[in-house]
């Protein structure tokens, strides 16, 4: 049986998802998922936790060089809050 980091590692190594997918898969709040992400990090090496940047809906602005894993609440260009959440994958 797998913890619920090791299936979240699985998951990632197939396929992109963002936190909130990855939270309503297992009915937790975003807050909590983040905090398996530090552990997860650690437990790939060699491999790395690569992560797809949020983009504006609107203007089309990519948040290439935000660190924080959370989405944004707002665009520094348009300052609209549409927002499609980056996207995290394992490689």
């Amino acid at each position: 049986m797998l913890t619920r980091r090791q299936e979240i590692i699985e998951i990632l190594e197939k396929s992109p998802m963002s936190i909130s997918q990855l939270a309503n898969m297992y009915k937790m709040k975003v807050e909590e998922l983040l905090e398996d992400f530090p552990h997860i990090k650690k437990t790939i090496h060699p491999k790395q936790l690569k992560i797809i940047p949020a983009v504006c809906k609107d203007c089309r602005f990519v948040f290439k060089e935000r660190t924080k894993l959370k989405a944004p609440s707002k665009c520094p260009k348009c300052r609209s809050e549409w927002i499609e959440e980056p996207l995290f994958k394992i490689e």
